[in-house]
């Protein structure tokens, strides 16, 4: 590909978010180049092989795929031409440490069942409000912060903020999700269950906002779904889709830009690009530090504490354990210890939480007919790189706990190993520190204080991905572009 002199647009990284942003902006009529430093697009959702089994690197869970549909239909097409995917009738099972379980089905009247039939009466009756509560929450605060540009002091007397007040004053607000939970229900189970959403933003369940419980929402009600292909056929599709509406893409490129006139002067490997508008889509941080050298903004940016990094084991299994669904949760004794450790300690706690995913439960490809791919992740701090002693630890951990649970020895069962940790994790992506979302959320005003989506400091600069407003994961990082195209085409 021929690079051209200068482009409407250059966005930096190929991740979704880029994606997205690229395919928005090109919609408008702009010419749009995006660079990426790997050999390929996706960012976090890239894939690994071996012998006939297939992982998902990164992100394993899959809400709201109409803001996928959207990208599609913003040019005409039917998305399920080019990206299909199915509902999940079971979003997640959950073993607890007293020894039950817990299977969270999709279908809500199955679930509202369950509920009352494992928890009885009292505590199945308060989840069923909960989740209700939840879904009111996310309708009326979630939409109004999600899906504009970040809300800041100067906003304050906005009338859409006006009217939520009453809302945002609440104990709920105000308090941590933990004490939301501990106050809703006696069951530590049930406290355990709803804390676990704190961890869909890297987040402290003891110190993040109670305001957070609006993040059940999503998977509750809305309910969780699962690419054909894998989560990997999200960033095929759309890139497909951008490089056949001619957004240009260039690959393995190290970029640095600085201020040319009303726009930016682009440094590749070989080239000079001058872009009217620059559109960074990786880590906030690591932008101000190694594209645009701005040391106050990075030092301002990477002070801030970051969300949980992990620890991620990718296990080739040759037995098949039929208990298991495509998304586990195997509950430390103490989450509050588990926290502690990870926010406080820094360090890797000695009995964590404990995820697996096997998407061959429903992707029968991405394993053999006799085999399982799980996608072990382990908490951890950011920053922290495990010891092979502590992976050791925590492989043995994963033994016992299946022994324990399903009375099956898998200790030499597992044919292939690939390990991802926090370093390996900044290296390949780019995230600061190897935090999963950016900054954490464990302070109350986090996401008013959260790095917003055009600079302040820099004209025609945007920001959109996981460690900006609104947030981490796949449909805030969806957000994130949509807004960031809004803000343009008012501009424009």
């Amino acid at each position: 590909m021929t690079i051209q002199p200068k482009y409407d647009v250059v966005v930096i990284g190929a991740g979704l978010g880029g994606i997205a942003a690229a395919l928005r902006l090109k919609k408008m009529g702009l010419s749009i180049l995006v660079v990426e430093k790997n050999p390929r697009h996706g960012g976090k959702l890239e894939e690994w092989e071996w012998e006939g089994y297939r992982w998902d690197r990164g992100p394993s869970l899959f809400t709201l795929p109409e803001q996928v549909d959207e990208l599609f239909e913003l040019y005409g097409k039917n998305p399920r031409e080019f990206f299909k995917y199915k509902k999940i009738d079971n979003c997640c099972h959950y073993y607890f440490n007293d020894g039950t379980n817990f299977l969270f089905r999709g279908n809500i009247e199955d679930r509202n069942e369950d509920f009352i039939k494992h928890f009885y009466e009292r505590e199945g009756q308060a989840a069923i409000a909960y989740l209700k509560k939840a879904d009111k929450t996310y309708n009326a605060i979630g939409g109004l912060f999600i899906d504009n540009p970040k809300y800041g002091l100067k906003n304050i007397f906005d009338k859409a903020l006006l009217k939520r007040y009453p809302l945002l004053m609440t104990k709920m607000v105000r308090g941590s999700l933990n004490a939301l939970n501990s106050d809703t229900f006696e069951n530590p189970n049930l406290v355990q269950l709803f804390d676990r959403y704190a961890t869909y933003n890297g987040s402290d369940p003891f110190r993040t906002s109670g305001l957070y419980s609006m993040i059940s929402h999503l998977e509750s009600n809305n309910g969780t779904f699962f690419p054909d292909k894998g989560m990997r056929s999200i960033a095929d599709s759309l890139y497909d889709l951008a490089v056949e509406e001619g957004v240009e893409f260039s690959f393995n490129q190290t970029v640095t830009a600085n201020r040319e006139g009303s726009g930016y002067k682009v440094n590749l490997n070989e080239d000079n690009v001058i872009a009217d508008r620059l559109v960074s889509a990786i880590d906030c941080v690591k932008f101000y530090e190694n594209v645009i050298n701005d040391k106050p903004l990075t030092k301002r940016y990477g002070s801030k504490e970051r969300s949980s990094s992990a620890i991620i084991f990718y296990w080739a299994v040759d037995k098949v354990i039929p208990e298991l669904q495509l998304h586990n949760i195997f509950f430390s004794p103490s989450y509050q210890q588990e926290y502690h450790s990870l926010f406080r300690l820094n360090k890797i706690d000695a009995t964590p939480s404990v995820y697996i995913h096997v998407s061959s439960v429903v992707n029968s490809e991405d394993a053999p007919k006799n085999g399982q791919n799980w996608f072990i992740m382990i908490n951890a701090p950011a920053g922290v790189t495990p010891s092979e002693e502590q992976k050791e630890k925590l492989r043995i951990l994963v033994y016992k706990l299946i022994q324990e649970k399903f009375a099956v020895d898998i200790t030499k069962s597992v044919l292939y190993e690939k390990i991802w940790d926090a370093a390996g994790i900044e290296e390949e992506t780019g995230a600061y520190a190897g935090a999963l979302y950016g900054a954490s959320s464990n302070a109350k005003l986090a996401a008013l204080t959260r790095h917003g989506n055009a600079s302040k400091k820099y004209k025609n600069l945007y920001f959109v991905g996981g460690t900006v407003h609104p947030g981490g994961g796949l449909p805030l990082v969806l957000k994130s572009s949509k807004i960031v195209a809004n803000i343009i085409e008012k501009e424009k």
